[in-house]
């Protein structure tokens, strides 16, 4: 199911995503991989009303929900009034058209 991975240090147990060479906390190099639950939190979000060139969308929600099991990641929330603290469902979805092409990335949804 999950399209991303997130990386858990095996020395002081910091959880990561992305990944990085060296964990944030204690500078060692060896990770366990493990899969985000697929139920999370939303901890903080923002509106876009501005977007780059070609983006005619306005009011894009991004955010970052914390899963069940401490991975933190952002992406877009896909639900009409978000609330800190709701519960929400991660997905792998189409989050822009760049080139004519669809761009896939993290999508959130109402749980």
């Amino acid at each position: 199911m999950s399209n991303i991975t997130a990386y858990k240090c095996k020395s002081c147990g910091l959880i990561m995503y992305p990944y990085h060479d060296r964990c944030l906390n204690c500078k060692k190099r060896e990770f366990e991989e493990i899969e985000p639950s697929e139920y999370g939190k939303l901890v903080t979000y923002t509106v876009i009303e501005q977007l780059p060139w070609g983006m005619d969308e306005r009011g894009r929600v991004l955010g970052v929900v914390e899963f069940e099991n401490g991975v933190k990641a952002l992406g877009l929330i896909d639900v009409e009034e978000p609330k800190l603290g709701m519960k929400l469902k991660r997905g792998w979805g189409s989050v822009r058209e760049m080139g004519g092409l669809k761009v896939k990335g993290l999508v959130f949804e109402k749980a």
